[in-house]
């Protein structure tokens, strides 16, 4: 076999390569298969509301086609914004998806854009994208609405593991980082806090004297050294925590944005978690609605009994697996949606998406358990299969295919956190939630590809 050297003591120069993107690309096919209006409609008001003074009509256009294009796409690639950006820029099947061949002056967005667009859709619109790509599905004859399976999942905050030996730490740092700022930049406060001082050093060397106690030591003693922990992170911050109670709001918001953030995270959980923390050392129980973090509010504790993981921070989301292996979730209204009161709403859920009568087979595990959803559901659906836990007397025979068809669901459960359900990366509650949803979204997606590739 010869070889051929041409190129290889060459330098590579500007020049234009010419893509043919055929119709069959399943991208393509994807995008014929949208409705590109109807998404528009569903997204239409959550922009509006966030235009700056409400001045939707005036001003540079938004070219709805081409973002839309790029939320698709970032959903089920699960790429980063700056990657999505120069994926983009690099791949012409990527840009006729994004209506490159369709929109009139057509441009790449933005990395800042991309995230600015995706941040303005609120998470309830977010969930009805979910459903959307749901019915389309059903409608191609890629997903079967008259099965569906149901089980819940958490998905974990961006937050550490809320230990109060941590986040007494944090609360002393974050004050440190107020009166900081307020002493070398503020001028009209600079005599009134020049001689106060977070001393950290103290605060730091108590928490480690806490946090590295060998196992064996006995409660007493943790209590003592914890108490003695409090004692000093509370005399420490109630300084700043009486000023950031005393700036008004115009103060605050002239602030930087990371002082400013800091400010009203002080004013808003500091005095509640110290009340909830003395609650616990004079009672030895924790306080109901407790705060977990200072940055996020919508957090729960979940024990759910896994192994490796005893206990869990963050959201519960109920998900429905229909026929074909595509998902609706149920809105969160609460952090917890506990098992057994979500069946009946997930059941409305699919009537409000496929309509009434569509569903004809719904398995669950022993967790939805409830003579309400049996009473409710037992007419309404002719094959009813939620399983009974063992302590209950009155046993319902349910075939074996119903209950591995419901066991199908945890595996897929587990390619929808690879699309981030996992753990969230987002930084508040309102990101947090329509993380969740977008993840059901982008494994929808993956999956309409991979029925069109076919």
């Amino acid at each position: 076999m010869g070889l051929c050297l041409s190129g290889l003591d060459a330098k590579l120069t500007s020049t234009s390569v010419e893509i043919i993107v055929g119709e069959e690309h399943p991208y393509i096919r994807l995008a014929n298969t949208l409705d590109w209006t109807e998404m528009g409609e569903l997204v239409m008001d959550d922009l509006k509301k966030t235009t700056p003074k409400l001045l939707w009509w005036v001003g540079r256009k938004l070219k709805l086609r081409i973002h839309l294009g790029v939320y698709i796409l970032q959903s089920f690639l699960k790429m980063t914004d700056r990657a999505t950006e120069d994926t983009i820029k690099g791949n012409g099947i990527y840009q006729v998806f994004c209506g490159q061949s369709v929109v009139e002056k057509w441009h790449c967005p933005d990395h800042t854009k991309i995230e600015k667009f995706r941040n303005r859709v609120s998470p309830q619109t977010q969930q009805c994208l979910v459903s959307y790509v749901a019915k389309v599905a059903q409608k191609m004859g890629f997903a079967d609405a008259s099965k569906m399976d149901v089980d819940s999942t958490v998905q974990e905050a961006n937050m550490a593991y809320p230990s109060d030996a941590h986040l007494l730490t944090k609360l002393a740092q974050m004050s440190k980082k107020i009166i900081d700022y307020i002493i070398e930049n503020t001028e009209r406060f600079s005599k009134s806090v020049g001689k106060i001082k977070i001393d950290f050093k103290t605060v730091k060397k108590k928490s480690k004297d806490y946090f590295f106690m060998a196992k064996n030591t006995s409660k007493e003693t943790k209590h003592a050294a914890f108490e003695q922990l409090y004692n000093v992170v509370k005399e420490q911050v109630n300084t700043s925590i009486e000023m950031c109670g005393s700036m008004e709001w115009e103060q605050i918001k002239n602030l930087p944005w990371n002082i400013r953030h800091t400010v009203v995270q002080i004013r808003n959980h500091a005095q509640k978690y110290l009340e909830d923390v003395a609650h616990f050392i004079k009672t030895q129980t924790m306080k109901t609605g407790k705060i977990l973090s200072f940055h996020l509010v919508d957090v729960a504790c979940i024990t759910k009994g896994k192994v490796g993981k005893e206990k869990e921070f963050g959201r519960v989301f109920q998900l429905g697996r229909l026929g074909g292996n595509f998902f609706i979730v149920l809105p969160s209204t609460t952090v917890r949606q506990e098992d057994k009161p979500s069946l009946q709403l997930i059941v409305k859920e699919h009537e409000k998406i496929f309509g009434e009568n569509a569903l004809n087979s719904l398995a669950t595990d022993k967790g939805y358990y409830w003579k309400e959803n049996i009473k409710a559901l037992q007419n309404k659906i002719p094959e009813l299969a939620i399983q009974i836990p063992g302590n209950v007397k009155a046993q319902r025979t349910i075939s074996q295919e119903l209950k591995d068809r419901r066991a199908g669901i945890e595996p897929l459960i587990g390619h929808i956190k690879n699309f981030g359900l996992r753990k969230s990366k987002a930084k508040s509650d309102q990101t947090t939630l329509a993380s969740g949803y977008r993840s059901v979204l982008g494994f929808n997606l993956h999956q309409m590809v991979r029925y069109l590739s076919k």
